[in-house]
């Protein structure tokens, strides 16, 4: 009723400064060169500073392309997160950022990028033009198909891939990427479940009908595995990095009801940030060991 305080919702969430990078989309590039990094660390593979560069900026220009689409579609305001809102109310803003990555791109192109990160990187971009035409604007079918986080998963390993190649050994580090950054996701498609079934019906919350209770048995069943993975591989920083970012991913899960939506999104993605912390404890104890970030190109 008029003058009747409403109850709590995604609308009268407040404006939270940590709610920014989220809200510009500069979370996904951030968090893909932070896992490149991290197997940069823990491979032979060096990670130089061009290939570093295009792709934070290849990545970013994914997610604000993503997020103008988005607001294009949206058929519910009432409905929509504050990253929604403040993506209309700032598209001016985005489509400056766009054009800022399209400039920065071409820069570095000519510049000079190593041929065979070019290469990788163009077969990516096939694969994420694919996963655009059915996971995002459905061109030749009538309704999005389910799955999309485990596409981003994807897409964030393989661009770890085109930037530093395949070496020996790579390959579950790759796949440990995937996985965690589909979890990430996942959670937060199961807080934004309301949004979604109205702006996004291709979400995960949408056809994972016991998603909410599954995921936090999912979150500790990795959460064990990628322990267990730091204790026997020789890779132990970089899987309790990974172990770590499914248990504080499954503990915000656990306590999404008690947070708004955009909040769950920010602090899912602060999770992936594990790595920082993790290997930068390892250099202060063992400051002999090489470091591969960042090279000449």
């Amino acid at each position: 009723m008029i003058g009747e305080r409403e109850p709590f919702s995604e609308q009268a969430e407040s404006f939270r400064w940590w709610f920014l990078p989220s809200w510009l989309g500069m979370d996904a590039p951030c968090v893909v060169l932070t896992w490149t990094w991290a197997i940069s660390q823990s491979s032979d593979s060096t990670l130089s500073f061009r290939p570093a560069a295009a792709m934070v900026l290849v990545v970013w220009s994914i997610y604000l392309l993503d997020r103008l689409i988005d607001v294009a579609l949206c058929s519910d305001w009432q409905k929509a997160t504050g990253r929604l809102r403040f993506g209309r109310r700032y598209r001016p803003l985005f489509l400056s950022c766009f054009s800022f990555c399209i400039l920065g791109i071409g820069a570095l192109l000519l510049a000079g990028l190593p041929v065979e990160v070019i290469t990788r990187a163009v077969s990516v971009a096939l694969g994420l033009t694919l996963h655009f035409l059915v996971f995002v604007v459905p061109v030749f079918l009538r309704k999005k198909l389910p799955g999309k986080e485990f596409g981003v998963g994807l897409f964030f390993a393989f661009g770890a891939w085109a930037c530093l190649g395949y070496t020996e050994g790579m390959l579950p580090l790759l796949i440990s990427i995937g996985l965690v950054v589909a979890f990430n996701c996942l959670i937060i498609a199961a807080k934004d479940a309301e949004s979604d079934r109205v702006n996004d019906p291709g979400g995960a919350s949408q056809w994972w009908r016991t998603m909410k209770r599954d995921l936090t048995w999912c979150g500790v069943a990795l959460t064990t595995a990628f322990a267990a993975a730091a204790i026997l591989a020789w890779e132990t920083t970089f899987y309790i990095s990974i172990a770590t970012a499914f248990l504080g991913l499954t503990v915000l899960h656990r306590s999404a009801q008690r947070l708004s939506g955009d909040a769950v999104r920010a602090l899912a993605d602060f999770a992936l940030f594990t790595p920082l912390p993790a290997f930068g404890v390892v250099k202060l104890l063992l400051p002999l060991q090489p470091n591969h970030f960042i090279s000449v190109p």
